[in-house]
């Protein structure tokens, strides 16, 4: 709840500053000559920019449950599981936060990701593609990175992030275009032009906005590889990554829970921008480089 709190609040704060922006600019006052008043305006901001991260933040869970079937363990079905049970409840023991809950998709998936709003309420979910082809260290490895991400809060991280950088996003768009419309074509309500410089620019700026929220995301990556290494040693994290490497398409996870997986799509050119995950040998030389 204090996540969802916390990003209403930045949401709140944004809004403001937005207010005093669209006022001073006098966008506020065209838009309210239209029958748009600046509340009007500010709720818009605030609903296309927040309501879709509280409900990834909020939902998450409950997405992984019904999209790929996850299985939340309490009675260990093997001696794997009971070993993953006690090595998660150690290694949270470690850095001191609740011991997260487990659970494993019963499918061929090579990832694990984190979900949960806060480090105490957090579920580590692991692809039975892991388990059947990753060694002890190398699933302990896989463990740490996920505690790493919960311990640093990178789920909220992330989603606060968007949530900013969507209100940031349709704020200069709604102000482009609303000059293009007042300024060349002499309009004093919104018309054609406008909607149309609106749709164009906020596919331009909602393609920026996603290299922003890609490259914190690559960044809370290196910093995870860096923490579990820190907590399991960096050869078992080393192990890990390389036996994910050798997988040169690793088995995806639905798009909306990417940015929260191990490993994520690759891409070249111009499309590394736009990728949640450094690629698997950037990584690699990061941890060699690494002295714990």
């Amino acid at each position: 709840m204090r996540s969802v709190l916390t990003l209403l609040l930045v949401l709140l704060a944004l809004a403001v500053g937005a207010g005093v922006f669209l006022l001073l600019s006098g966008y506020a006052e065209s838009m309210s000559h239209a029958g748009i008043p600046l509340m009007q305006q500010l709720a818009v901001l605030v609903l296309m920019g927040g309501m879709g991260a509280i409900i990834l933040l909020l939902g998450a869970p409950i997405i992984a449950r019904y999209l790929l079937g996850v299985r939340h363990v309490t009675q260990p079905r093997d001696s794997q599981e009971l070993w993953l049970l006690l090595a998660l409840r150690q290694q949270a023991q470690q850095v001191g936060i609740r011991t997260p809950r487990l659970g494993i998709i019963d499918r061929p998936v090579l990832n694990a990701f984190t979900v949960g709003v806060h480090r105490n309420n957090a579920q580590i979910v692991l692809g039975r593609g892991l388990l059947q082809n990753l060694n002890q260290d190398a699933l302990e490895a896989v463990l740490a990175h996920e505690i790493a991400h919960i311990l640093n809060d990178d789920m909220r991280t992330l989603v606060l992030v968007q949530g900013a950088v969507n209100v940031l996003t349709v704020l200069p768009a709604r102000l482009a275009s609303w000059l293009v419309d007042r300024q060349l074509f002499r309009r004093s309500q919104p018309a054609f032009a406008y909607y149309l410089v609106l749709t164009l620019t906020q596919l331009c700026y909602g393609w920026l906005a996603s290299m922003v929220v890609s490259s914190v995301s690559r960044q809370r990556e290196f910093h995870a590889d860096r923490e579990g290494a820190r907590l399991v040693g960096r050869d078992k994290m080393i192990t890990a990554l390389t036996c994910l490497h050798a997988d040169a398409a690793p088995s995806a996870i639905p798009g909306m829970l990417v940015a929260f997986g191990i490993t994520g799509r690759f891409g070249e050119g111009l499309e590394q921008l736009l990728i949640t995950h450094p690629g698997l040998a950037e990584r690699l030389r990061a941890l060699r480089q690494f002295k714990p």
